[in-house]
């Protein structure tokens, strides 16, 4: 008989490492989806519904097994969650991994973004500012909706990609954001208010709009610098 529960795996956005479903599972024990005592999917099952490979899941299932966290039961017996006990130190694990995954990306976005931002200085058109200033006059309006907010922001440095004329370069920094996000939902992460935050993307397409190469380097730190240190704890060494 197929476990209902599995329905409240989604599928992961893009294969990575083992800790990502790690992570999951670790979610679903620690908020009760499944208790000591109750079997586990197996690993066919939760490949299929995560999107992933069996491997992978192979992968974060020895990890709980070696934590004592479940057990696996010889013949059909499958895996079982065996203790809580050391479930705390499975996540401090996911969290030292995932906090370099995420200084790792945001290194990436600093040179991605004050690449894209040059080149769109030089590129755009007079006109083709008017995206970002709608852009960024939507994020006004969005201070009460963290989610949205989030989402809108990275539009508006997408945007600032395409005008860049680099598909390359929009590419890589959307997949950027995307990892930002995910990443840091599973992290006790800082935050900037969403104030200075506002005010550092009118600087931004203030510092685009005058063309200055030297404005735009100077804005992109500004944006990025706060965000780092609360995300990462310290801002990241300019390229």
């Amino acid at each position: 008989m197929a476990d209902a529960r599995l329905d409240a795996f989604q599928p992961l956005r893009v294969q990575r490492a083992g800790d990502d479903v790690l992570a999951v599972l670790v979610d679903a024990i620690r908020g009760g989806l499944y208790r000591p005592g109750d079997h586990l999917p197996t690993q066919v099952e939760l490949a299929a519904q995560l999107g992933v490979s069996r491997g992978v899941v192979r992968e974060a299932m020895m990890a709980l097994r070696r934590a004592g966290v479940v057990s696996v039961r010889r013949g059909r017996g499958g895996t079982v969650v065996a203790s809580l006990e050391h479930l705390d130190d499975v996540l401090v694990q996911i969290r030292g991994q995932t906090r370099e995954t995420l200084r790792t990306v945001l290194e990436a976005r600093r040179v991605l973004e004050s690449a894209a931002a040059l080149l769109a200085a030089k590129r755009a058109k007079r006109s083709d500012w008017r995206e970002l200033r709608a852009l960024a006059g939507q994020l006004e309006a969005l201070s009460e909706d963290p989610a949205l907010f989030v989402r809108t922001d990275a539009a508006f440095h997408v945007a600032i990609a395409r005008l860049s004329g680099n598909a390359l370069l929009e590419r890589f920094l959307r997949e950027t954001f995307d990892e930002v996000i995910a990443t840091t939902a599973r992290l006790p992460v800082g935050r900037i208010s969403t104030t200075e935050a506002i005010a550092m993307q009118h600087d931004l397409l203030v510092a685009l709009e005058s063309r200055d190469a030297s404005a735009i380097a100077g804005a992109v730190d500004d944006h990025l610098a706060p965000l780092e240190r609360a995300l990462v704890g310290r801002r990241l060494s300019a390229v």
